[in-house]
């Protein structure tokens, strides 16, 4: 394996220890950037953000609620970050809810989780406010963003932490590494969403460990949700143990106008959000009649192996006042993201840094370093991790960044471990110098009547290359009386803007002959034999993963 040096970092064992040193370290450096509908940007710095953290733990100690489990039903803000940071320094768990969910889901989240109080938005009250039963919700309720003579709110719940009393009670708080800082449902693409509890320091030392791989840039851009671990560890840890400062996306309407306000020199996010990118980026390109030009110095640089050498001067010419004017580093995980994307990207002087992780692990497992990009790769395996791959090309994992188990779920957390190994579902490979590949989902592999195995990632893939296709899922449809006599079959969503004018036929059409070249790449038990195409979206998980078992 190449030997590179690793980063420094700096590991702690609890967030008051982390939140302490940042203060002493970076003071009055800003730390968090937010953006509301105006355009109006607000900042907190190292200070600040501690002072805040500080004051919510003091508030929950005032009003008896340390060491019980408190709930977040938010939209991203700085307040969400700030409660998360307060309910974990008075010994409480934070149960981080994804808001995408159903209304009922939500309410049997807050039930299974046995939240003794919510903090929510004033969007997600109602919500909150009510069991599936019609039973109120008998635990407090805190509303952030709420007016000063609001009951519910959380500048009058905050009141509660500025006596001397509130601070003396935080104090004698003492907090273990191995606590539990947060309860979190995970995506369930496939199944139900478990609550993964991760203690203090399982968070900590994941964050730390992938900055022992990575660069950072002095702006950072959070486009994911805090409620994901993926937003809340790299997203934000990350860059905070590092004295950056982070912009966190509070509206995903408005993240191309906050990205280009913030002008960040790196963006956190999933596949989907980097492919608009990609593509708004050749829009920039074609209408300035040199898409040709640039595509012949990007096929130079390929033959030469160089990329960036001739392309990477143009970012001046097409970038200058947009959202990727500073661009130069993207982290990517929750998905595979296309080589051929990131690959591109290179040539412009972007570095595309795939991460691969699971709610389970805190959540990072892998992570490609700047120095020893690999596209396909996800990266080299995170210091306090160890992976083995089954016989059955299972990746399974354990180390100090691993859950604790499933809340109240001891059945379904037995159930996840190979001994002392965590079970990820998914399929991959090592290569010899150490690079992590990730070729599918154990869920997901398509098993052909001659035996044969088909990773539905892997056909999504492909089909994505089609300008046309917004995204696709590929599955096995069943084309005879066993579950094993199946076809490779695709549903597909066009690209709204590429297809409005054109009919539902006309769209098959171009499908089908983008699919048939395709197929004659293929083997035979590969090749794709059945289309439908969707008029909406899909369904989708927090980090914008298609859910599977509702298409």
């Amino acid at each position: 394996m190449k030997q590179i040096r690793e980063k420094e970092t700096k590991y702690y064992g609890t967030f008051r220890e982390l939140l302490e040193d940042m203060e002493k370290r970076y003071g009055g450096r800003t730390a968090v950037t937010t953006y509301d509908r105006a355009g109006n940007a607000s900042e907190k710095n190292y200070h600040e953000l501690k002072e805040d953290a500080f004051l919510c733990g003091a508030s929950f100690c005032a009003s008896g609620l340390s060491g019980k489990n408190i709930a977040i039903v938010s939209e991203n803000s700085y307040d969400w970050l700030a409660v998360w940071f307060g309910i974990v320094l008075c010994g409480s768990t934070a149960v981080c809810i994804d808001i995408e969910h159903p209304d009922d889901t939500i309410r049997e989240m807050l039930a299974h989780a046995d939240a003794a109080a919510v903090v929510c938005s004033p969007t997600m009250k109602e919500i909150c406010c009510r069991r599936k039963t019609g039973v109120p919700f008998e635990g407090r309720l805190i509303v952030t963003g709420g007016e000063d003579n609001d009951e519910d709110s959380l500048r009058n719940f905050l009141d509660a932490g500025r006596s001397g009393e509130a601070k003396r009670l935080l104090d004698e708080i003492t907090l273990s590494p191995k606590q539990c800082a947060s309860i979190v449902y995970t995506s369930g693409t496939t199944s139900a969403a478990k609550p993964v509890m991760l203690s203090q320091e399982a968070l900590l030392t994941n964050a730390a460990d992938s900055l022992t791989l990575l660069d950072s840039r002095d702006k950072v851009f959070n486009s994911l949700p805090l409620y994901h671990t993926y937003g809340l560890t790299d997203g934000m840890f990350c860059g905070l143990m590092r004295g950056l400062n982070v912009c966190i996306c509070c509206d995903m309407k408005r993240m191309i106008r906050d990205m280009t306000l913030f002008k960040p020199g790196m963006l956190v996010a999933v596949p989907l959000i980097i492919e608009a990118i990609h593509k708004m980026m050749w829009s920039w390109i074609e209408k300035s009649d040199r898409e040709k030009e640039v595509q012949g110095k990007i096929r130079l640089e390929n033959v030469l192996k160089r990329p960036g050498i001739f392309v990477k001067k143009y970012r001046k010419t097409f970038f200058q006042n947009t959202c990727m004017e500073k661009l130069d580093v993207i982290l990517t995980g929750g998905a595979c993201l296309d080589m051929l994307i990131s690959a591109e990207l290179a040539h412009f002087g972007i570095a595309v840094l795939q991460g691969y992780g699971i709610t389970e692990c805190s959540p990072s497992i892998s992570c490609t370093r700047n120095e020893d990009i690999v596209h396909g790769s996800v990266g080299v395996i995170l210091p306090h991790n160890e992976v083995r791959i089954a016989e059955d090309g299972e990746i399974l994992v354990r180390g100090k960044g691993m859950m604790s188990g499933y809340y109240n779920e001891p059945e379904l957390t037995a159930e996840s471990y190979d001994g002392e190994w965590f079970k990820t579902g998914d399929i991959g490979y090592m290569d010899r110098r150490g690079h992590l590949y990730i070729t599918g989902r154990k869920k997901n592999l398509i098993v052909m009547k001659n035996g044969k195995k088909v990773a539905a990632e892997e056909m999504e893939n492909l089909l994505r290359r089609m300008p046309l296709v917004k995204d696709v899922m590929v599955y096995g449809a069943l084309s005879g009386v066993s579950a094993d006599d199946v076809k490779i079959a695709a549903s597909i969503y066009p690209d709204p803007e590429l297809a409005a004018g054109m009919s539902s036929y006309e769209v098959l059409e171009k499908l089908q002959e983008f699919i048939d070249e395709t197929n004659k790449k293929l083997p035979i038990y590969k090749q794709i034999r059945m289309i439908n195409i969707r008029e909406t979206d899909f369904g989708r998980t927090a980090s914008h993963k298609i859910k599977r078992q509702i298409v």
